[in-house]
């Protein structure tokens, strides 16, 4: 079960470790929705889009072609992003995701299913309510394993991103932003995949199912599709939900990029 808070993040951001998996993947965006009658927001503008519902209409379609080329399930939570100024709480989020981890594995353990969350990399709000909701909910329901994988485009935007034949990148990069997270579950165990010819094809084709978004993500992020680009590495981060249990109040201090 991957958690994606927006309708790319996933794809964009771990779209490669998708394919070494095996049985069910869901794919939960939890800020897949609108507020009833909102205008566009400037990203939206950005895309093209009149009106917050023609763009989520479209991007929940794109979504849904992009996870069918990854070979996962999407499920769409309706809460607004931070862009429309009505972001629901990280409480509120997580009591949604408990619902939706016991929706999604049905009879089965929370401790037979891996879990892959947004690492929270490049400090936006909607990532970091996310990834706290996540990590509350899971500990909650006594998860087993769990991956932060980091986020794209934004940790890339980095000198210390790896590239080409590149092994792994360097943690310490990443080692401030992830303090909370070790501060509550222990050190974290790193691992770097580098996609081979055959992965990158799936997950590239994936994120061109993004159609609406490539445009001002290419302004954003610069090149961030080329072959031997930044989407070719993921990093993830194996977290300990055994051995402690959230303590922080994930509302405080949040920020946005």
């Amino acid at each position: 079960m991957a958690l994606s808070p927006h309708l790319d993040d996933v794809a964009l951001s771990a779209g490669g470790l998708l394919g070494t998996l095996t049985g069910r993947i869901a794919v939960v965006t939890v800020h897949g929705g609108a507020p009833p009658g909102a205008p566009p927001s400037h990203w939206d503008r950005r895309c093209g889009f009149a009106s917050a519902s023609a763009a989520i209409e479209a991007r929940r379609s794109e979504d849904r072609a992009a996870c069918e080329i990854l070979g996962a399930e999407p499920v769409h939570l309706p809460h607004p992003d931070d862009a429309y100024g009505t972001p629901a709480s990280t409480e509120t989020l997580a009591e949604a995701l408990a619902e939706t981890l016991a929706e999604v594995t049905g009879t089965r353990s929370a401790q037979d299913t891996l879990f892959l969350v947004p690492a929270a990399i490049g400090h936006h709000p909607d990532h970091r309510r996310t990834r706290d909701a996540a990590l509350r909910a899971l500990a909650a329901r006594d998860a087993g394993e769990l991956w932060l994988y980091a986020d794209q485009p934004y940790a890339s935007m980095s000198d210390h991103w790896p590239g080409d034949g590149a092994e792994a990148p360097a943690d310490e990069e990443w080692r401030a932003r992830l303090a909370p997270v070790v501060e509550d579950f222990g050190p974290l165990e790193a691992r770097t995949l580098r996609l081979s010819e055959e992965a990158w094809a799936v997950k590239h084709r994936a994120a061109l199912a993004y159609a609406s978004q490539l445009a001002p993500l290419a302004v954003y992020a610069g090149h961030f599709l080329d072959l031997d680009g930044p989407l070719r590495t993921e990093l993830v981060w194996r977290v300990d939900l055994r051995s402690a249990s959230p303590r922080r109040d994930s509302e405080k201090g949040a920020g946005g990029t």
